[in-house]
């Protein structure tokens, strides 16, 4: 073969061309190899998006629409009932009435597995809306950032609010009635509200829950109070409204009452006040007063009957 270099020549040449397409196979072969596994990881983010987009379970309740000239309010409770966390971007209103739509895509709501948040008052979102009034028929709707949307709908909470009005904003959770012992400014282990002790001094509780039909929030004053009077006399004992820090009374200055969220509220002091009525059964009135946003606001709950140890 060394003589005849022509036979050499082609040995080698075979040789080469062998290893060439070798080379080529192979390069072909990683490259498809390559293309391959950024399909797959492709279609496995997309899958993981995709279930994710399907994952999002964000509800809308308590809807109401206030606002006219043009800009409709939207007030809201929204939950993630999901197990992703969601964010929304953008709200959109429809007002069938004038046949008109707009969107505010101003939002920035991040909501974790099982948050909640409220739109309420001053949070409420603002979408302008030529010619639009919150008496119109009006459909809404939140955009997630995966694209989905979650419908509004009003439901029985606004039909509640609105019957709240007949009475006031302000509804009491009776089986919530507690009372508390008062040792210096430590409050003991909260007893049944229903008969209580007359020569001790105490501290009332109770959850208060803010039903308000245009979801303002109140703010109580100092001027609050629990008042017992009995079926017979003219004495009575008077509780007034109290802050408590870690079961500690405290000095009150203000009690927010959020829209749709039941909220603590403590009456009482580290003195005896019930002396006066010992031995009788009370009348229990809550006397409300405060601000529910920039206006005045009272309510009187007469909600339940207190008997007074002697």
């Amino acid at each position: 073969m060394i003589a005849n270099s022509k036979g050499f020549s082609a040995v080698i040449g075979t040789v080469f061309m062998v290893l060439v397409m070798m080379f080529l196979s192979t390069s072909v072969f990683l490259w498809t190899l390559s293309q391959n596994t950024l399909y797959n990881q492709e279609l496995k983010e997309k899958n993981q998006v995709e279930l994710d987009r399907l994952n999002e379970r964000v509800t809308a309740s308590s809807v109401n629409y206030t606002g006219s000239a043009g800009t409709i309010s939207v007030q809201v409770e929204l939950e993630n009932n999901g197990a992703s966390a969601v964010h929304i971007t953008t709200l959109w209103v429809m007002d069938a009435t004038v046949k008109k739509y707009g969107f505010n895509d101003t939002l920035d709501l991040n909501l974790k597995p099982g948050n909640k948040t409220y739109l309420t008052g001053e949070n409420a979102v603002d979408v302008n809306i030529a010619g639009a009034n919150a008496t119109d028929t009006l459909n809404s709707w939140f955009v997630t950032t995966r694209g989905n949307n979650v419908p509004l709908e009003k439901d029985q909470s606004v039909i509640v609010a609105q019957l709240a009005q007949g009475i006031g904003s302000l509804a009491m959770d009776f089986s919530s009635f507690k009372y508390y012992e008062v040792t210096g400014k430590q409050l003991g282990s909260p007893q049944s509200g229903f008969s209580i002790p007359g020569d001790i001094p105490i501290v009332f509780s109770m959850y208060l829950t803010n039903l308000d039909e245009h979801y303002t929030k109140v703010n109580l004053t100092a001027l609050s109070l629990l008042w017992l009077y009995p079926a017979a006399g003219a004495k009575t004992a008077k509780f007034p409204i109290a802050k408590v820090v870690n079961q500690t009374l405290a000095t009150f200055d203000f009690q927010i009452l959020e829209f749709g969220k039941p909220t603590k509220l403590f009456f009482g002091t580290d003195k005896t006040t019930a002396g006066n009525v010992k031995g009788t059964l009370c009348a229990a009135n809550l006397l409300l007063y405060g601000k529910i946003g920039a206006d005045d606001y009272g309510q009187n709950i007469p909600f339940v009957s207190v008997y007074v140890q002697s």
